[in-house]
Formats: structure tokens, C-alpha cells, sequence
């Protein structure tokens, strides 16, 4: 039987707990005082081996556990050849501790999973960029040579999906310092639709809707999106999921939470915006890191962790 871990962080409250796989719980430590609480006296070494695993692969912080690198016993030796070890092992040290914290940045707290087995929810931090995209590509029928039309179909549905990648590349550098959150794929109702990006940080809460046209001509109005000539419902799609986001965050969050819709373009080659769109943003995926440094803070940290508290819960989106 397998186990699994869910991180429940509350006011007051710091615990990992352990879970088997047929739901019934093995028990849980709690990470302020890394004490742990099996539910029987049997599961004291599983919960131990699975915790310590866990807690090294997501640099989970726990009373017992060092935060950095331990600092080496530097050499004792005299004169000129002692003077010169000390200052490597302090070289050395000064590079664990600089490594250790580019690490940190590359596995922030709020990336870690913290859905319950059997929870009726599923964490959306999970989810990977294009997830919808590459499972409906994989479905389509492996086309014959000649049938240039599902060729271009197939094309579309994976050229849609590396996109959102390339973007999600872009919201892991935006994300990095620490101040924002996103999830990807996100799942909305129960007729398949689904949010490409979803943003939340300083600047507000943002839908975020990836549409990769390489090489296309983008001309823009206040209520028209056309690609190499063709109108596309871009802005009335960006508009309707910024609507519906809000209404369910506000919902679920029990505060009226205004969601903001954006245009991420992936490598066009050109773009006309003859009248920006009032309520929805256009961006490119180079300039996405450049459009959020510049959006004037309007949600506290508290804030944003409440959010994305609720964000980050498939329930939130049914």
C-alpha cells in the first residue's frame, strides 16, 4: 500500500500529513515543532521515511531540519597554508548557501501539492501547461499523408499547446522572486472548457489566454481581433473568462474579487492595435515579465495567499 502527503498550513496550524492510499490516515508531523503524531505505533517509520523524503525534495522547512547548508568545521592549521584553507572553506560554504538559495526560489512553499486523498478536490498546482491541448492532439486520429486538413488540425491543437508552455515559462520567471502564484489547465464546469493561465499576485487576479500565431499579422480593435485578415472571438472569449472567474472567486472566497483578462500572443509578426481593448490586455509572451513589473500593486501578500488558497482548488472552478 502505497502513502501520500497533503500540507495543511492555517493560522496557528503547520502540519504534513500521511496518508495510505486507500484513504484511512497514518498520522501527521507538525512542522513548527517536527514532532509527529502516528495514528498507531506502526506507522512511526513510514511516516518517518516518507516525511523526510518529502520535506528534502520540496525543501519543506521543519523545526529540526536546517534552513541552509550546515557551515563546515573550518581547518585549525597555522600560518600562511591554514590562512589559505580557511578562506576556501569559507568559499566553499559561502557557495553552498548561494546554491541552497537558488534552489529555494526554484521550489517555492506554494508549489507543493496540498490535496487530501479522496478529498472530492484536486490541487491545481498539478496541472501542466497545454494539459487539455496535448490530450486532445494525442485523441485525434493519426492522419494519412495526403489529408492535409487533419495534418493542419493535429498541427494546430500541438502548435496551441507549446505555446501555453512557452508562456508558462514566462509566469515561472515572473513567479520566481516569490510575490505571484498561477496555475495552468484550469478546468472550468463540466462541458470541458478550460482557463489556459490563471495569475494572482500583487497586481491583481488575471485570466490568462495563450494564443500562438507564429509569423501571423495581429490587428486589434476596442472589439475586434482579426489574424492575417480572419476575425477571431479572442476578446469576447478573454472577457467571458474573466466574468466567470470572478463570480466564482468571489464566491468562493466570500469577497468581491474582480479577475482581469489577458492576451498573451506567442511569436506573431506583427501586431496593429488601432484601438486598445479597454478591459482586456494584449501582450506578447517576451513582453508578459515586462506588462506584470509594471502593474501597480493593489492586493497585500495576505491577500494574494487567500486567493490563490482557493485558486489553486478544482472545486472552486465546478
Amino acid at each position: 500500500m502505497s502513502a501520500e502527503i497533503s500540507w495543511r498550513q492555517e493560522p496557528g496550524i503547520n502540519r504534513a500529513y500521511v496518508w495510505f492510499s486507500d484513504g484511512t490516515i497514518a498520522g501527521y508531523r507538525d512542522l513548527d515543532t517536527g514532532h509527529d503524531y502516528p495514528t498507531s505505533p506502526d506507522c512511526t517509520q513510514l511516516m518517518d521515511h516518507v516525511l523526510c523524503d518529502w520535506i528534502r525534495t520540496h525543501g519543506i522547512n521543519c523545526a529540526g531540519t536546517p534552513s541552509e547548508p550546515t557551515p563546515p568545521e573550518l581547518p585549525t592549521g597555522r600560518g600562511l597554508l591554514g590562512w589559505f584553507d580557511r578562506r576556501r572553506a569559507r568559499r566553499q560554504r559561502s557557495r553552498a548557501v548561494a546554491a541552497h538559495r537558488e534552489w529555494q526560489l526554484d521550489h517555492p512553499a506554494w508549489k507543493v501539492p496540498v490535496d487530501p486523498p479522496q478529498a472530492g478536490w484536486r490541487d491545481l498546482v498539478r496541472n501542466d501547461p497545454g494539459q487539455r491541448l496535448w490530450q486532445h492532439a494525442a485523441e485525434l486520429p493519426s492522419p494519412r499523408w495526403f489529408d492535409l486538413a487533419a495534418r493542419r488540425e493535429t498541427r494546430a491543437w500541438t502548435q496551441g499547446a507549446r505555446g501555453e508552455e512557452t508562456v508558462a515559462a514566462e509566469l515561472w520567471r515572473i513567479a520566481r522572486p516569490g510575490a505571484w502564484r498561477y496555475v495552468h489547465s484550469v478546468p472550468v464546469g463540466a462541458r470541458g472548457s478550460d482557463i489556459d493561465h490563471v495569475l494572482v499576485g500583487p497586481g491583481g487576479v488575471f485570466t490568462l489566454n495563450t494564443k500562438a500565431h507564429p509569423g501571423a499579422r495581429i490587428w486589434i480593435g476596442a472589439n475586434t481581433f482579426m489574424v492575417n485578415g480572419h476575425k477571431q472571438p479572442y476578446l469576447r472569449n478573454s472577457r467571458h473568462e474573466a466574468a466567470r472567474a470572478s463570480r466564482l472567486l468571489t464566491a468562493a472566497t466570500g469577497s468581491t474579487i474582480k479577475a482581469r483578462s489577458v492576451i498573451v500572443l506567442v511569436d506573431p509578426s506583427s501586431i496593429t492595435i488601432r484601438t486598445p481593448p479597454p478591459d482586456v490586455a494584449i501582450t506578447t509572451r517576451r513582453g508578459l515579465h515586462r506588462w506584470a513589473a509594471a502593474l501597480p500593486p493593489v492586493l497585500s501578500d495576505q491577500e494574494v495567499e487567500t486567493i490563490f488558497n482557493q485558486v489553486r482548488r478544482s472545486s472552486t472552478w465546478t
